[in-house]
């Protein structure tokens, strides 16, 4: 039985087309998408949606993004870098990723959670950035609300992103190179 379960997802993945036109995503989020699976892979390129949203011309909007993200948190046959990485190392921008990492490690390590003028400080950001994070975070369902916690009032909202490392921890180093090109890298 396991062996025919392991087969029959290797099968899928062998017959995903990575290059088949995805549905529910127009035009410029497509374009942003084909970016991605181009820049996938080439000198280690972990790159998230947000640089390829810069890349494509795009003005940042975290409503194009969540619309581009959770469509590759669904499709993770799109690419090897998806499987390999996670698609919260690739659809989370850096404050994004902060900040879960900030809230996950206080519950992780039994201390007080943080609240929002805590993230902000940690982070760099002012609280309505980091009250934007929170919330792409609750959206993608990484966290969720739980008033009882204290601090800033979210919780990891599965036991698994409480010890998500290597993931969050290590994909969000950016870097620019001569060319002009910026990426994330592993």
């Amino acid at each position: 039985m396991t062996m025919q379960i392991l087969f029959a997802g290797l099968l899928f993945m062998a017959q995903a087309k990575p290059n088949a036109v995805p549905t529910g995503l127009n035009a410029n989020e497509r374009k942003v998408l084909e970016y991605l699976l181009k820049d996938w892979g080439e000198e280690y390129s972990v790159t998230g949606v947000d640089i390829a949203m810069q890349a494509s011309g795009m003005e940042p909007s975290d409503v194009t993004r969540f619309r581009i993200g959770d469509y590759i948190k669904k499709h993770p046959e799109l690419h090897e870098v998806v499987r390999q990485w996670g698609w919260q190392t690739l659809v989370l921008n850096v404050n994004e990723k902060l900040i879960a990492r900030a809230i996950v490690n206080a519950e992780r390590d039994k201390q007080s959670p943080p609240s929002m003028a805590d993230l902000s400080r940690l982070v760099g950001v002012p609280e309505n950035e980091a009250r934007s994070a929170v919330g792409m975070l609750d959206r993608f369902g990484i966290l969720k609300r739980n008033k009882s916690a204290g601090g800033v009032g979210y919780v990891a909202a599965e036991p698994r992103y409480v010890n998500w490392t290597p993931w969050l921890d290590f994909q969000f180093h950016r870097m620019t190179l001569s060319s002009g090109r910026i990426l994330n890298t592993n």
